[in-house]
């Protein structure tokens, strides 16, 4: 970007505290933990009883929803001020009294979530029909399956004051790890120093040069600290296997499916549909490679532009063409999007010590959304701004409900994100003039796809792999980890691109893996649900508007199946899944056309 073009925005976190040394925070960390005190004496032994009334329990939840809010407030700022800067000491630090605070209020607050599972089943039938319940039934249900895998309170109080100094802090240490790495290339005759998300970018360079040398800065410096990164994965897979044998789930993966409310037959239903479709992805690196001119294809070739989509675009662009599209589905989907513009709502600058990638954090009903990703200029990261944008507009429909429903789970929380970038990319498509500049779009969409299903499920896979071979065989080195990784994610190529030995460590950078087990399936069951979606939604018009907004607005507040079935999908039915896959396939067609025009 030239020095004339504004700079992406940074955040204001003002509306939550005005700095790291703000005394209102302080203030209300105290008040918080005085008022979970006082929640703890009102109801603790009041809920697992023969005599609970439906008013005392619709209390306790309505007080329970209102001190979680208030605890997230200074958590929230406190993380979203260190992922700017994960280098600064003091943001460190408070993000860990943050942290410390949640455990210290998690474990006062633990009892009753415990609670609810252990009413004894006549006075939990009785009461939960009540229409007073009625707001929270869907959680207490949750509450009630997820019983069968709570400890007891004591047990539970440990786990919950012990976690910063387990999982929570080798994932703070892996942020830091990769915030504070440097990667080293020789670009045009001089050294420069970079932050993993500038190497990253230069992977999507049209020059094949820069993609090996980027690639090569890449490797070495997650080498250098493969060390590191593969102690904090083995420890984080022995404390998942010890909390998983306590809580009685019988795979790593079981507690994923039992909190995004998935049967673990959908997930292998949708999953094993992808593998079976892995020769899409084949089938368009032939033909990449082709397009490419080169005699074969490695892992720096993955992310080649096709030439006439390299143009830079600049963030007020970026804004112009996202608004645009979302004004076109619905006027109102632009107005819910204006905000994270106008009141700095995104943080898109790169910086020294900024966290890598990009996310949408959704803090509470009452407060709105932050986006933070890290803006390089690519047209991709006007598909990922369209994307976070989608969380954040999902996050503001899903306001109407109760904390405890807020949040969808995982696999459809990806659902507003992907169809937003389904949007421009159909706006950027009919705005093109040329077949070659539509080529290079499509193509780009191609491969962002193959990344959000394919590549994800392959991830899955290598984490089952990885979690039952620590289970099997103990303490595991970066060579076991790589080799496992590698062979998953070579699958997904078959033959048409080979991925070189520097790729086989790559798995040291993703943070799904170390911050969130199992998340990666979330990404490919959302793209596949969305191409069906949006295959309805064009067929429908307008009339499919309203009905999605619904979809969105639910939040967390029905299972998937449920939802999903409103819009007349069954979740649980191989076709469903395949007839995503056909519609990925039909995209690769589309380019083969466009490149033979």
């Amino acid at each position: 970007m030239t020095s004339q073009t504004p700079p992406p925005p940074t955040w204001d976190l003002a509306d939550l505290y005005a700095a790291v040394d703000d005394p209102q925070l302080r203030h209300d960390m105290e008040e918080i933990g005085q008022k979970a005190s006082q929640f703890a004496h009102t109801y603790k032994g009041t809920i697992a009883v023969e005599g609970l009334a439906a008013s005392h329990l619709r209390t306790g939840l309505d007080d329970y929803e209102a001190l979680l809010r208030l605890g997230l407030r200074p958590q929230a700022y406190a993380m979203l001020h260190y992922s700017t800067d994960t280098n600064d000491p003091a943001r460190g630090a408070l993000l860990q009294r943050t942290r410390e605070f949640g455990s210290s209020m998690a474990a006062l607050l633990v009892f009753f979530d415990l609670e609810i599972g252990q009413i004894p089943d006549a006075t939990y039938d009785a009461v939960v029909a009540a229409a007073d319940l009625e707001p929270y039934r869907h959680y207490l249900e949750q509450q009630r399956r997820l019983a069968a895998h709570n400890l007891s309170e004591p047990e539970e109080r440990v786990l919950a004051e012990t976690a910063n100094a387990r999982g929570n802090a080798f994932g703070r240490l892996f942020t830091e790890v990769h915030g504070r790495a440097r990667y080293q290339l020789q670009l045009d005759g001089e050294t420069q120093s970079m932050t993993q998300s500038q190497c990253l970018a230069l992977l999507h360079d049209v020059d094949r040069s820069t993609r090996r040398t980027a690639a090569a800065a890449l490797t070495a410096t997650l080498r250098e600290n493969a060390h590191t990164c593969t102690f904090i994965y083995n420890t984080l897979l022995h404390e998942k296997d010890v909390l998983d044998r306590l809580r009685r789930f019988p795979r790593p993966e079981a507690s994923r499916h039992l909190d995004n409310e998935l049967d673990a037959e959908v997930v292998a239903t949708m999953t094993g549909v992808c593998v079976d479709n892995y020769a899409i992805v084949a089938d368009y690196y032939d033909l990449k490679r082709r397009l490419l001119d080169v005699d074969a294809l490695t892992h720096y070739d993955r992310y080649a532009p096709i030439a006439g989509s390299e143009s830079e675009v600049s963030f007020e662009r970026a804004r112009e063409l996202v608004l645009a599209a979302f004004a076109d589905f619905s006027p109102r989907l632009q107005e819910m999007a204006e905000p994270f513009f106008a009141k700095r709502w995104i943080d898109a600058q790169l910086a020294e010590g900024k966290r890598g990638g990009a996310f949408c954090a959704g803090v509470t009903p009452d407060l709105h959304p932050y986006v933070l990703m890290n803006y390089t200029g690519r047209p991709r990261d006007v598909m990922t701004l369209a994307h976070e944008l989608g969380h954040g507009v999902h996050d503001v429909l899903a306001s109407d409900n109760h904390l405890l429903d807020y949040r969808p789970v995982l696999p459809l929380a990806e659902t507003a994100s992907t169809f937003a970038e389904m949007l421009v990319f159909d706006s950027l498509m009919a705005a093109l003039e040329t077949p070659r500049e539509r080529l290079a779009l499509v193509c780009g969409k191609v491969e962002d796809t193959f990344a959000t299903v394919f590549r994800q499920v392959a991830m899955f896979r290598f984490e089952q792999e990885a979690h039952q071979a620590r289970r099997e065989r103990g303490e595991l080195t970066t060579e076991a980890f790589s080799a496992l990784w590698q062979d998953n994610i070579q699958a997904m190529f078959g033959s048409s691109l080979e991925l070189g030995d520097d790729h086989a460590c790559w798995w040291l950078y993703i943070p799904h893996i170390i911050s969130t087990p199992f998340y990666v399936y979330a990404y490919a069951f959302g793209e596949l649900l969305v191409l069906s979606l949006y295959a309805q939604y064009q067929r429908e018009g307008a009339g499919f508007v309203d009905r999605y907004f619904d979809l969105l607005a639910a939040g967390g507040s029905r299972a998937p199946a449920d939802l999903v079935g409103t819009l007349g999908f069954d979740i649980a039915d191989r076709q469903f899944w395949q007839g995503g896959c056909d519609l990925i396939r039909r995209r690769v067609e589309l380019a083969a056309e466009l490149a033979v025009i």
